[in-house]
């Protein structure tokens, strides 16, 4: 089974990469108690996101690695084994989708750098469940206060650490 793989499935592959890498340096300039949980979430991801990534471009790897596989829109499973189904690649809606979405993760790195984790985190979650999830202003702005909430009582108040 010598199929060439989708540069969908490449492209978003390395964003993911990318992604955790960013999370995981920007994780490491936290102070020590505030890196407990966010930078081996993102080293873990990251290195699992890279070995997708290997088996993708080179499939001898995935010989070496089997319990990295793929399941997702080109994916059907069955009993014990994933099949890839005739369709090869994602359209121009799920393309400008998966585009929206790194956009999204891109403008949170970005948030986080500059106005801080709260802010950044409240405003991703706003626009996100507004625009994207399609939920009234209202209901995406009281997600938004909760979350940001949730997060400055644990991490702020219980814990003690700030970002």
């Amino acid at each position: 089974m010598n199929r060439q793989k989708p540069i969908d499935t490449l492209v978003v592959d390395a964003t993911l990469f990318v992604v955790f890498v960013a999370f995981a340096v920007i994780g490491a300039q936290y102070q020590p108690m505030a890196r407990e949980l966010p930078l081996p979430i993102s080293i873990v991801g990251g290195l699992l996101v890279f070995a997708l990534l290997l088996t993708e471009l080179f499939p001898r790897v995935q010989q070496a690695l089997p319990w990295v596989q793929r399941a997702g829109l080109t994916t059907i499973q069955t009993k014990g084994s994933s099949k890839h189904s005739k369709r090869e690649g994602l359209s121009g809606r799920e393309w400008s989708k998966v585009l929206r979405w790194i956009c999204w993760l891109a403008a949170l790195l970005v948030g986080m750098q500059t106005i801080g984790y709260l802010p950044a985190s409240g405003g991703f979650i706003f626009l996100m469940t507004w625009l994207e999830g399609r939920l009234s202003w209202w209901k995406a702005l009281a997600s938004a206060v909760a979350a940001c909430l949730f997060f400055y009582v644990v991490f702020n108040l219980f814990l003690s650490v700030s970002f």
